[in-house]
C-alpha cells in the first residue's frame, strides 16, 4: 500500500470503529488509535521492516514469447490471460509458504527465506517451482476449451545471500531483495526455455540428494568473470516426488536478429560457388532462420561464414542442414540447423547469443 493513502484509510478505519461504539472517538484516543493501527500496518503489509543479511532462495518466473503473443492477440484476450496466469501462479507460492515480491509485467518473483526463514526455504522453493510448471499445463488445457493460446513459463532460481527490508521513503516504500543473488537469478532466467527450470549452482548443491537435473548448461553473464553453470532441474524427490512436465521446447535460447548474410549450398561436401543472399531473423546455439529468395529443400546442406556479421574474428564457416521451409509472401522462411558443433565457429555463436541475452 502507497503511504499517500493511508491517511485516507486510517480515517475510514476510525469512523468505523466509532460507529460500532455508537460514540465519536476523543481526540486524544483518536491519536493513539491511528499510531497503533499505523504500526500494525506496516508490520502486515512489510513496509517498515528493518534491512538485514540474511540467505534466501529467489524464484523467477517469466512468460516466454509473451511480447510477441501481446502484438496478435485482442487486449481482452491478454488480460484473462495474465489475470488467470497470475491468480495461479499465487495460489501455488502461497501454499509453499513463498513470499510475492512483486509482479513485473509478466513475470513473477518470489521469496524463500525472508522475511522469516525456515531450515526448508530451498526445498520448498524447488517444488514450487515444479509445480507452478505443473499448473501451467492445467491452465493450457483450460485455454484450449477457450480457443486461447498457451502460455509457457521459464523459471530460475537461485540462493545465496541478499540484502532484505524496506527500501524507499515514508512517501513509499516496499519490502524486497536486493545484491548479486537477486541480479544472477535475472540473468539466469532469460536463458530459461519453455517449460523449463534453471538452478544455480548453489541451488544445485543445496538440494543435490533430493533432486533429478537433466542438461548442464554454461554461459557468459553480465557481471560475472567466469560462466555460470545452470542445472535443469527434471524432479524433486522431496517432500515428495514432483516432476516438471515435458513440453516440447527449443534446444536453447534464441534471439532475434536481422542481418543480410550470404550462403552457399553444399554438394557431396563441395561447396558451390553461386552464392545464396538472405536476411537471418532469429538464432540460436543450434540453428537459425533465415528469409530466402530461392527455394530450398529440406536436407539440403549450406555452409557461411558468421564471423564479420556477429563481428567476431574469422574462425571458419559454419555449417548447417536445412531441416523446415515455409513460404510466405513468395519469399522462403528458411530454419537451419547447424551439423559442425563445438568448433571455434559454432562457439563464437554460442557466444553471440549469450552476449545479446545479458547485454539488452
Amino acid at each position: 500500500m502507497q503511504h499517500q493513502n493511508r491517511d485516507q484509510f486510517l480515517a475510514e478505519v476510525e469512523r468505523i470503529a466509532a460507529d460500532a461504539c455508537g460514540n465519536t472517538v476523543p481526540e486524544a484516543s483518536s491519536v493513539l488509535f491511528r499510531q497503533r493501527l499505523d504500526a500494525m500496518l506496516d508490520h502486515f503489509l512489510l513496509e517498515s521492516q528493518p534491512i538485514t543479511g540474511v540467505t534466501a532462495t529467489i524464484l523467477l518466473a517469466d512468460i516466454r514469447g509473451f511480447t510477441a503473443m501481446t502484438e496478435r492477440l485482442p487486449t481482452d484476450t491478454v488480460i484473462g490471460l495474465l489475470n488467470r496466469y497470475f491468480s495461479e501462479m499465487g495460489r501455488v507460492i502461497k501454499r509453499h509458504q513463498g513470499v510475492i515480491d512483486k509482479f513485473m509485467g509478466d513475470s513473477v518473483m518470489a521469496l524463500f527465506g525472508a522475511p522469516e526463514r525456515q531450515p526448508d526455504d530451498l526445498l520448498r522453493a524447488l517444488a514450487c517451482a515444479v509445480e507452478m510448471q505443473q499448473a501451467m499445463a492445467r491452465l493450457n488445457q483450460e485455454s484450449a476449451t477457450r480457443g486461447e493460446p498457451n502460455l509457457f513459463v521459464g523459471i530460475a532460481v537461485n540462493t545465496g545471500e541478499v540484502m532484505a527490508g524496506s527500501f524507499g521513503s515514508r512517501q513509499h516504500s516496499e519490502y524486497t531483495v536486493i545484491g548479486d543473488t537477486v541480479n544472477t537469478v535475472a540473468r539466469m532466467e532469460a536463458f530459461s526455455l519453455r517449460g523449463q527450470i534453471l538452478l544455480s549452482e548453489s541451488s544445485h548443491a543445496g538440494a543435490r540428494e533430493h533432486i533429478e537435473v537433466g542438461a548442464v548448461n554454461a554461459v557468459q553473464v553480465k557481471g560475472k568473470a567466469d560462466p555460470v553453470i545452470l542445472y535443469e532441474l527434471r524432479s524433486v524427490k522431496h517432500p515428495r516426488r514432483l516432476v516438471v512436465p515435458r513440453v516440447e521446447v527449443r534446444r536453447s535460447p534464441r534471439i532475434r536478429v536481422d542481418f543480410p548474410l550470404v550462403l552457399n549450398r553444399m554438394v557431396d561436401k563441395r561447396i558451390l560457388l553461386e552464392p545464396l543472399a538472405g536476411r537471418a531473423l532469429d538464432l540460436g546455439y543450434n540453428g537459425f532462420l533465415i528469409d530466402l529468395d530461392h527455394c530450398l529443400g529440406c536436407g539440403d546442406e549450406v555452409a557461411a561464414d558468421l564471423a564479420p556479421l556477429l563481428h567476431g574474428e574469422p574462425v571458419g564457416r559454419i555449417y548447417a542442414r536445412v531441416i523446415r521451409v515455409e513460404r510466405c509472401a513468395g519469399r522462403f522462411q528458411t530454419s537451419l540447423q547447424f551439423t559442425n558443433l563445438d568448433t571455434p565457429a559454432h562457439l563464437q555463436v554460442k557466444q553471440f547469443v549469450d552476449k545479446t541475452l545479458w547485454g539488452r
